[in-house]
């Protein structure tokens, strides 16, 4: 048994949302879950319009009841079965048309963590509007990065915890590195394959991603960061469409991320 919350936002309007259940049959216990579910997405809906001017976002929330549901869900949308079971380890997964959820998991967080891991995942459906309906080429490590930032910025808009305390929050996993630990190499994490296996060696990738995304956005703004997503629209090469929005090649960046790594780092393991 699955469900779906499906939400649509638009700029000049609240969002809105509706419901449907295949084969429910406890009424009372779906109905509080999904009225959780329903103002979670509102909320992160209009965050996205209000607090960084984001364009309008479809998508749906398909919550499945355990890990075995959601690693079925995902083979059933096209992923290999090994892709699908490495996959299914995540709490949560955006696609182009929908973000499914191990509900099991997901269910026992509290509010801010809910809406972070939703509002993250409703930005990765966005990215792949922003490319034309596909993954196409883009950055797994930006995609996750810049994810992971405006996730920050949706809870800390909806006054779940301050900016900078959520952000230390994705950040924490650096200072528990060992003395010396360098970053995984950006051509390593660059599709999603690549991030999904990842994960089993690399405990503060999101951090490194966080860093990365913040880095960018700092440097060259949020509309930038819309527009490198936008390229794959009409182009594969995912180092020409680096340059061309953000005016450096990615080995040059990665050099400059090395070094906000190692502060970063070393600014933790002294706390």
């Amino acid at each position: 048994m699955l469900f779906v919350v499906a939400a649509a936002s638009c700029a000049s309007r609240p969002a809105t949302t509706e419901i449907v259940a295949p084969g429910e049959t406890d009424r009372a216990t779906t109905s509080d879950r999904h009225a959780r579910y329903r103002a979670d997405v509102a909320a992160i809906s209009q965050a996205f319009d209000v607090a960084l001017r984001l364009p309008p976002v479809e998508a749906a929330v398909v919550l499945f009841p355990n890990r075995r549901a959601f690693e079925r869900g995902l083979v059933e949308i096209g992923y290999t079965e090994p892709l699908a079971r490495t996959a299914s380890a995540f709490d949560a997964i955006g696609g182009a048309r929908a973000v499914l959820v191990n509900a099991q998991v997901v269910d026992s967080y509290n509010r801010e963590r809910r809406v972070r891991l939703l509002a993250h995942e409703l930005v990765h459906t966005m990215q792949y509007r922003f490319g034309g309906g596909t993954r196409g080429a883009s950055e797994q490590w930006l995609r996750e990065g810049f994810a992971e930032w405006v996730a920050c910025r949706v809870a800390a808009h909806l006054r779940l915890g301050s900016f900078d305390s959520l952000k230390e929050d994705v950040l924490a996993p650096l200072g528990q590195l060992p003395i010396g630990t360098a970053p995984v190499p950006l051509q390593d994490i660059s599709t999603f394959a690549q991030w999904a296996e990842a994960q089993r060696r690399a405990p503060a990738l999101y951090a490194h991603a966080f860093l990365g995304a913040e880095l960018l956005v700092q440097q060259h703004g949020v509309p930038a960061v819309v527009r490198y997503f936008e390229s794959f629209k009409t182009t594969k090469d995912r180092h020409r469409a680096f340059v061309e929005a953000f005016g450096l090649e990615l080995r040059a960046f990665e050099k400059v991320l090395a070094i906000r790594w190692h502060q970063t780092v070393g600014r933790l393991r002294i706390r």
